[in-house]
């Protein structure tokens, strides 16, 4: 190759390396080239795609766990809270004669036992678990029937006293941890004597100061009560809980000899007004009436003991509380008969219709009767 055939190749050379040295900062400029081409004037192009978003799916929360509801085991109403259910409930034995009435404090018990005694007259076990009432009186001698009602409340019992042989026989039952006693012999700073009635009829009790006593007796710590079993509302269909075939009653005569008790159902409480003697049960000084939303009559053995109970040489008389015997529940301004059952001492009583379904309460105070067959 000559000089001048050198000379000549080298621009090409050069304007090929030049070329290809141009190359990206071309590209640029025809992609800023296009880009404003497509400013100008969108026909004839195409828009990049819109850019992807993803939106999160939440994580799924669980169902919150329903609270359960907590009810009084004795009235079917619901509990502020499970601890305050666990306290012991107070059997108070009040007298029924009619020196005794009217009796201080009955319409805010959550259940009252009629027991037949000595005499053919009738005294009370009247339980205060959900409520108390600082005055509960007149307060009197506890029976047998006491023994059975207090420990399968696994309760405290509120009374005067009572004889050597039922002393003794709550002595075994507290001993065996079923219940605690509060009476006067054991611990008097419950009670107080009032004026205006005579005596035996004027001692009473403050059921604040008894449950301290409950306490100073060791018997603070929480009990599980045995429930009766309620409907869920005062609320209800009348035929509900057992009451299929019940019929209407809106009249409920007690069945004693001496001391015949009545009850009216209120449709606009929902209840029975009680009365006696032709006189409402009322407290005092007539403020409180008693409202039983279930009246209960039970059939059962009824002996005499050996036990003196007073200076007449009366014999006491003991219950048939196990096993089962014949019913009539009274609810809604109806009657449902059937029968109850209780497997034993420390068991809670159930109520069945003649079908054998059971049947359950209106919520609040029952009243609970023990009768001959």
């Amino acid at each position: 190759m000559t000089s001048k055939q050198a000379l000549a190749f080298l621009p090409v050379v050069i304007v090929v390396v030049a070329a290809c040295g141009a190359g990206p900062a071309t590209q640029a400029g025809l992609e800023a080239s296009a880009t404003a081409s497509a400013t100008a004037s969108p026909r004839g192009t195409t828009a990049p795609p819109p850019a992807l978003t993803t939106t999160p799916v939440p994580a799924a929360v669980p169902a919150p766990t329903p609270t359960p509801v907590v009810r009084w085991p004795l009235t079917g109403f619901v509990a502020p809270d499970p601890g305050a259910t666990k306290r012991r409930p107070l059997n108070v034995r009040l007298p029924n004669d009619s020196t005794a009435r009217p009796q201080q404090g009955l319409a805010k018990a959550d259940i009252v036992y009629e027991l037949i005694v000595e005499g053919g007259i009738t005294r009370y076990a009247a339980i205060f678990h959900s409520r108390d009432s600082n005055a509960v009186g007149p307060v009197r001698s506890y029976r047998f029937s006491d023994l059975h009602i207090t420990q399968l409340l696994r309760g405290a019992l509120v009374a005067s006293g009572a004889s050597i042989e039922e002393t003794d026989a709550v002595t075994t039952s507290i001993n065996a941890q079923n219940m605690i006693s509060v009476d006067a012999v054991r611990d008097g700073t419950a009670y107080y004597r009032v004026r205006g009635r005579p005596a035996p009829n004027n001692l009473f009790a403050d059921l604040e100061a008894a449950r301290e006593a409950v306490n100073r007796a060791g018997g603070g710590a929480p009990v599980e009560v045995p429930a009766l079993k309620f409907l869920a509302a005062v609320e209800h269909d009348a035929t509900a809980g057992g009451f299929i075939g019940s019929v209407p009653a809106t009249t409920v005569t007690i069945p004693f000899q001496r001391q015949p008790a009545t009850f009216t159902w209120d449709e606009g409480s929902k209840g029975y007004r009680r009365a006696q003697a032709g006189v409402r049960s009322v407290d005092p000084d007539g403020s409180v009436a008693v409202l039983a939303r279930n009246v209960i009559v039970m059939h059962t053995n009824i002996w005499l003991t050996s036990v003196v109970q007073d200076i007449f040489g009366s014999l006491g008389l003991d219950y048939r509380m196990t096993g089962g015997g014949g019913a009539s529940v009274f609810r809604d301004g109806r009657r449902q008969d059937g029968t109850w059952k209780r497997d034993g001492p420390l068991d809670q009583f159930t109520f069945f219709d003649q079908a054998g379904n059971e049947i359950s309460l209106s919520p609040g105070q029952s009243w609970i009767h023990f009768v001959y067959p």
